[in-house]
């Protein structure tokens, strides 16, 4: 087994983040885009169970990272009826705020990304 250096840091988990909320900004955007399509269903991509199970059954940061690389998000069509419009099942009003907590979510991800490569940096090349 070959362990990287940033295998011992929260970058790979913070990566795995990052593409499963640019996964899900993704569904969101095709629900919004179909909003109009008659008989479209609304797509959810969850990911949080496995990435909580992957954490708890983690021994160790490299353990973590090896358990954090084989997520995959999880893909589920709405399959409830249609809404008052007859057409589809998009809430508008929910795929909105859904748009806006991933977004939130995703800025936070980059944000300690960012943090925890300064703190790498700063480790290699000092103050």
């Amino acid at each position: 087994m070959k362990i990287n250096f940033f295998d011992r840091s929260r970058v790979p988990l913070l990566e795995k983040e990052m593409d499963l909320f640019t996964a899900r900004n993704k569904a969101i955007a095709n629900n919004i885009a179909n909003i109009a399509t008659p008989g479209y269903k609304t797509v959810e991509v969850s990911f949080k169970n496995e990435l909580s199970n992957a954490i708890a059954n983690s021994a160790n940061a490299v353990d973590l990272s090896e358990k954090v690389d084989q997520i995959a998000p999880t893909v589920q069509t709405d399959n409830s009826g249609s809404l008052a419009s007859g057409a589809n099942n998009v809430n508008i009003d929910q795929q909105m705020a859904d748009l806006a907590k991933n977004q939130l979510q995703f800025k936070l991800a980059a944000r300690l990304m960012t943090d925890e490569l300064g703190l790498i940096d700063k480790s290699i090349n000092g103050v």
